[in-house]
């Protein structure tokens, strides 16, 4: 709830609780990635995890670029929704032990709290990817992507030097903050007064330069933290003067397993799926899709 984020919202400088194995190559750029995928999940979701690891964030070359991933974390909450905070801490370490893909600060999850974890994650990769990952896709635990249709669009734009400051998907303009108190993205006039809010993006996932988190991170020490993430990245961007663009191939609409899969043909990123719907889309994308 806000309490939460009133608690957190001063610590910008939180420890690392999970660090994560090197995901960006080293200092001369060798084994460097060109897309690193930073998942924003919860240590409560492991099977979302285990789904994308086994689908579509697969690390490893894909049609000639290196593709790595990481999973952001903060604490498991406790209290009714999260019967078991400790079980879940101990498969986060056991993931961590695994696979190396994991970043865990020490927060509690809440929803008003991905802000900070979106800056954390910011400040990580200043320090450990800046100079060597040109590319990031942001996303939650529930899209899918197709990671061959971004490393080719991505791919067009590497040779355009004015898309060095890339901030695309699917993009909110003129979107207002929400004034009803019992919905869970309220925002009261003493917290933020304007109209709307600065175009950003949202719907899932959305693609960044190395150069734009830069931008952005530089943007925040001007940019109060604000409880709703994508509005917040908007304002830094804003501050920053990076366009939020908006492109097709951000799913603007939620997956239903009522359309079938080729109706989703050409789109980069799709939202809002259970885990089985992604093993059950990667499967027909990696077996049937020349039908479509």
């Amino acid at each position: 709830n806000q309490k939460d984020w009133l608690w957190f919202c001063g610590c910008v400088e939180l420890a690392l609780c999970v660090p994560v194995r090197s995901v960006c190559g080293c200092a001369d750029r060798s084994g460097s990635a060109f897309l690193l995928l930073a998942i924003k999940s919860e240590a409560t979701n492991a099977d979302r995890r285990t789904a994308i690891r086994s689908t579509w964030g697969q690390v490893g070359v894909w049609g000639g670029r290196q593709v790595q991933r990481v999973f952001l974390l903060g604490r498991a909450a406790g209290g009714e929704e999260r019967a078991l905070p400790q079980a879940a801490e101990a498969l986060v370490a056991e993931e961590s032990t695994r696979h190396g893909d994991v970043l865990q600060w020490d927060f509690q999850e809440s929803f008003f709290n991905v802000t900070l974890k979106e800056l954390l994650f910011w400040r990580w990769f200043e320090e450990e990817c800046a100079a060597r990952v040109p590319y990031v896709l942001k996303g939650d635990d529930d899209v899918f992507v197709d990671v061959g249709l971004v490393l080719g669009f991505l791919s067009q734009q590497a040779q355009q030097a004015q898309h060095r400051s890339l901030y695309v998907g699917k993009a909110f303009v003129s979107s207002s903050p929400v004034r009803v108190w019992w919905n869970k993205y309220y925002i009261p006039m003493s917290m933020y007064s304007s109209l709307t809010y600065p175009p950003y993006l949202g719907g899932g996932g959305y693609l960044l330069s190395g150069q734009t988190i830069q931008l952005l991170l530089q943007a925040s020490q001007g940019v109060p933290l604000f409880p709703i993430d994508d509005a917040y990245v908007g304002m830094c961007a804003q501050a920053a003067n990076v366009t939020a663009e908006d492109h097709p191939g951000f799913m603007p609409f939620e997956f239903s397993t009522s359309l079938h899969p080729c109706a989703y043909q050409g789109l980069m990123v799709l939202h809002k799926l259970e885990p089985n719907e992604m093993y059950l889309l990667w499967s027909f994308y990696t077996q049937h899709r020349q039908t479509c």
